[in-house]
């Protein structure tokens, strides 16, 4: 046991290697994620229908409810958490659909 938590203790910095280089990606694909899809990712609540081929000022002008999905990509900070999602394969069938 004492050798298992000595091993883990010193791989501790090349971990953080790691994450310093995940992070950089995923900050990369966050920024083009925001140039490509920033503001784009939203539909006109009507209830029981919603319709997603519609703008924004389109469906404010019927009336109804604009939403936007929890996972977007309109700043660093949405776009960063919605790239975990998809990277740690936990709910992104959510985002595909």
């Amino acid at each position: 046991m004492k050798v298992v938590v000595i091993a883990l203790l010193e791989s501790v910095g090349a971990i953080f290697n790691v994450l310093i280089v995940v992070v950089l990606i995923w900050l990369m694909f966050a920024i083009l994620g925001i140039s490509l899809l920033g503001g784009r990712l939203g539909y006109c609540d009507v209830g029981t229908n919603d319709y997603y081929g519609i703008s924004r000022s389109e469906c404010e002008e019927m009336g109804k409810n604009w939403r936007i999905f929890d996972t977007n990509f309109d700043n660093i900070f949405k776009a960063m958490n919605t790239l975990y999602v998809i990277s740690s394969l936990e709910g992104w069938p959510d985002i595909m659909f």
